[in-house]
């Protein structure tokens, strides 16, 4: 096995870290933002506000729970595969892309998103979904940065 393959094997497991640990705050997240589903089911028959949050804070959630499991299985994927630079490149490359995409949509959402006296679960939720957009910009920044070690000339497999 080369050098540059150990080297890219290694990246991938830490990146395979980084997402892991992303995921946990997206765990967390979930768990707490279900806990007052019902809630908001109810609210959200009678107001279509709460109608329309309901539905951004799923897709917020379900998109970054996709993005968290894709980038995880495919940065373990890329940690034990083979070499090459074109397939890596691409999943890099959408990888990179996707993740930014996903945390630019729950970062207009919930960066701002007030917390409310007496819903500790959803506050708790709140606190998880800002501490995952960290995480995600750290991940989307490994997913560029593998783009720059595939395009680098020096590497080579």
């Amino acid at each position: 096995m080369a050098v540059t393959a150990i080297i890219f094997s290694l990246y991938h497991a830490a990146q395979t870290c980084v997402g892991v640990y992303t995921g946990l705050f997206s765990a967390i997240a979930i768990y707490n933002l279900k806990q007052r589903e019902e809630q908001a089911e109810r609210a959200a028959q009678y107001s279509t506000t709460a109608a329309n949050q309901l539905h951004k804070t799923r897709t917020t959630q379900t998109s970054a729970a996709i993005a968290t499991i894709s980038s995880v299985v495919t940065s373990v994927i890329l940690a034990i595969g083979t070499g090459g630079r074109k397939l890596p490149l691409f999943l890099s490359t959408a990888h990179a892309v996707g993740i930014a995409l996903v945390y630019q949509n729950m970062a207009e959402f919930w960066k701002h998103k007030a917390k409310v006296p007496f819903f500790h679960n959803y506050n708790e939720g709140i606190n998880a979904s800002n501490k995952m957009l960290g995480a995600f910009q750290i991940l989307s920044t490994t997913w560029f940065f593998a783009i720059v070690l595939y395009l680098w000339p020096g590497f080579a497999f």
